[in-house]
């Protein structure tokens, strides 16, 4: 078989395995817009299609603004939420965790206060969080599969990362131009993993970041378009704005070098 022969069959092989990686791609594409024009809002729990349309911390602006209806939480002018220790007990895991982090705060101080933007950094809130969401997209199996690793990306990269490995073989193993190792075969084997990965790596990062159109999330854009949480649909203007206000940090919250123990 010549190098031109060989160049040619690899290019073809190529091409028929992105063909049908299109195919495929096609075809589950199609079946996820389907399943998500028939998803409606009672189909999911309310926090859930919060995460499903944005993030999974975006669920911590509905749940705490729920625990401001229930007067468990307020939030002052500088969007500083605390616990005030009133209210009935949440009915939902998400407002529960963001209500335990508050009330742990309290417990700390009176000036122990945080904003919306820091919740996350909570690990206890984010565990639990994420249990509840792990939990809900249990129950809808199509959602899951659909807001998972694209598997048909990875097949994409693969044989991106491929091509460079079976164009070096033949120039470096049947050809053997190089010397390396006394051209011993271990030596051209080395050689050929060393280019291979030299060269395919960088390519399948183009390949997937700049070539490989990205999976379109229709599950994303249909929860997106349905009404905001009732809970913040529930809240005030100006608690609202509150909430959303980021705080500044407090003077007895400042840190710096002169006041650390042992800075000098």
């Amino acid at each position: 078989m010549t190098q031109l022969t060989l160049a040619l069959t690899v290019l073809a092989g190529a091409a028929a395995v992105y063909a049908v990686l299109g195919v495929l791609g096609m075809q589950r594409a199609r079946a996820d817009r389907e399943a998500a024009g028939l998803l409606v809002p009672a189909d999911l729990d309310p926090y859930h299609a919060v995460a499903v349309a944005g993030r999974a911390a975006d669920t911590h602006r509905p749940a705490a603004a729920q625990l401001l209806l229930d007067g468990s939480v307020e939030v002052d002018e500088q969007g500083r939420l605390f616990a005030t220790g009133r209210g009935p007990l949440p009915g939902h895991p998400l407002p529960a965790a963001v209500l335990a982090v508050l009330a742990a705060l309290a417990r700390q101080g009176p000036h122990r206060t945080t904003g919306l933007g820091m919740l996350g950094a909570d690990p206890g809130l984010a565990q639990d969080r994420d249990a509840f969401l792990a939990a809900e997209e249990a129950k809808h199996p199509r959602l899951a599969r659909a807001r998972s690793e694209d598997g048909i990306e990875v097949v994409a990269v693969l044989t991106a990362m491929a091509l460079p490995a079976c164009y070096l073989v033949p120039a470096v193993v049947l050809i053997r131009p190089f010397s390396l190792f006394g051209g011993s075969w271990a030596g051209q084997a080395a050689l050929v993993v060393l280019l291979a990965v030299s060269v395919g790596v960088p390519l399948s990062r183009l390949f997937a970041d700049r070539l490989w159109p990205d999976r379109r999330e229709p599950f994303r854009a249909q929860c997106a378009a349905w009404p905001p949480h009732p809970a913040i649909t529930a809240l005030d203007r100006e608690r609202l704005a509150r909430l959303d206000h980021k705080p500044p940090p407090r003077p007895d919250e400042w840190t710096s070098g002169l006041d650390t123990p042992g800075a000098f």
